[in-house]
């Protein structure tokens, strides 16, 4: 099984241009796929948005950016595991 994609967090403490960038490109994908939705930066490489999804307890999808194989922007929700690749 070594096809599997591998997502891979951006850390705290290795931000850089690359990853506020990541974050921007993050935001606006976001806003593309979910337009009537808030959106709020929780961290440097974490987004929440709104959800109506029953199966979220708190209304907000969460957001991790990081890379899938080292190479590709990407972020993850941490409730169902779904990982959406974008362009910087």
């Amino acid at each position: 099984m070594d096809d599997l994609l591998v997502f891979r967090r951006f850390q705290l403490d290795e931000l850089d241009g690359y990853t506020e960038r990541c974050m921007a490109a993050a935001k606006d994908k976001l806003h593309t796929l979910f337009p009537a939705k808030h959106l709020v930066a929780l961290d440097a490489v974490t987004l929440g948005i709104e959800t109506d999804s029953l199966y979220s307890d708190t209304g907000i999808d969460t957001y991790e950016l990081g890379l899938v194989d080292d190479e590709l922007p990407a972020m993850r929700n941490t409730r169902d595991g779904s990982v959406i690749t974008f362009r910087v």
